[in-house]
């Protein structure tokens, strides 16, 4: 009797390997989807910083009227809002606000002293793509100063999440 090797692949065989293949691919959307929101994220963080440097620039070309420059409320800021032409303190806070406001979604800002020679800027806007919780942008900057650590004595430059919020806070001493 003569017998014969089958060759090729039976319909199970070949229905296990496309099963497997869909995980893979399953895998593979998920981590380009986590990806687009890691990037996305990161880009509103580069935007804050650099927006905190823009301020303390100001704070810096200004120190004579550094107390001028404190707000230490988040109050909301609409983006289209012409700065008011003098003081140049007030000038220069409204004009950086209205930039925290175009640049970060629901994006506020806030200015506080925090030691008699330490300055916060502070900046919160929303990432709803991470934060699960109910969140606020209300608050104080000298309450997030000292919740994520800002202070020279500390690591230096904070960051973190308050609810649905992300907060990026930065001190410098004058």
């Amino acid at each position: 009797m003569k017998t014969t090797s089958a060759r090729g692949f039976t319909l199970l065989e070949v229905l296990i390997a496309l099963l497997i293949f869909s995980f893979g691919m399953l895998g593979l959307a998920a981590l380009q989807v986590y990806s687009v929101q890691t990037n996305q994220s990161a880009h509103l963080r580069s935007q804050a910083t650099a927006l905190a440097a823009m301020m303390m620039d100001s704070l810096r070309a200004n120190r004579a009227n550094l107390g001028d420059y404190y707000s230490d409320s988040y109050e909301a800021y609409a983006c289209a809002t012409a700065p008011s032409d003098s003081p140049q303190a007030k000038h220069d806070l409204e004009f950086w606000k209205q930039q925290v406001a175009c640049a970060l979604p629901e994006g506020r800002a806030a200015i506080a002293p925090i030691n008699a020679n330490e300055v916060a800027v502070c900046i919160r806007w929303s990432d709803a793509r991470w934060e699960t919780s109910e969140g606020d942008a209300a608050g104080k900057c000298t309450t997030d100063a000292a919740s994520f650590g800002a202070s020279m004595t500390d690591s230096g430059p904070g960051a973190g999440t308050d609810g649905q919020f992300s907060v990026f806070v930065v001190a410098t001493r004058f």
